[in-house]
């Protein structure tokens, strides 16, 4: 049963249907617009309700430091915004390349989605990183 859940293609089944992948990348890529042209998004809802800062709390701001060159800063606000951003690349890919070649690339996700777990090991590296940040051994930024 963990197995099964594991490795199950989730990020390949989003690529899968464009709709779907429209949607997530649309919300995602005007969040990250809008804070890259200096103007304010929407503030965290879990943060907001508890004061707890979610898992990916800062990362929009990362992913802009990441895209402007300040790859340090990036890294020290929050260090899971490189693979944002090429999970963002990917979606952007797979909704723009033509029948043929989007199927080989969800075929290649979906491959190291089930075979390694891919998808799984990262989200659980995520909340590993976002329990570390939370008992104060990695810090959380004032910035976002």
């Amino acid at each position: 049963m963990i197995n099964e859940i594991w490795y199950s293609p989730a990020f390949s089944s989003l690529l899968t249907e464009r709709r779907e992948g429209l949607v997530v990348f649309g919300a995602g890529g005007i969040h990250l617009a809008l804070n890259l042209i200096g103007l304010p998004g929407w503030v965290c809802p879990i943060r907001a309700a508890t004061g707890v800062p979610c898992p990916g709390c800062g990362m929009t701001v990362s992913a802009v430091q990441f895209l402007r060159g300040d790859f340090a800063a990036s890294i020290e606000t929050h260090a899971f915004a490189p693979i944002f951003l090429l999970a963002m690349f990917v979606m952007v890919a797979a909704l723009i390349l033509p029948s043929n070649s989007r199927q080989q690339l969800v075929s290649f996700i979906h491959r190291l989605e089930t075979r390694f777990g891919v998808t799984s090991w990262v989200l659980f590296a995520l909340v590993v990183y976002w329990g570390v940040r939370l008992i104060g051994l990695v810090s959380f930024p004032n910035s976002f």
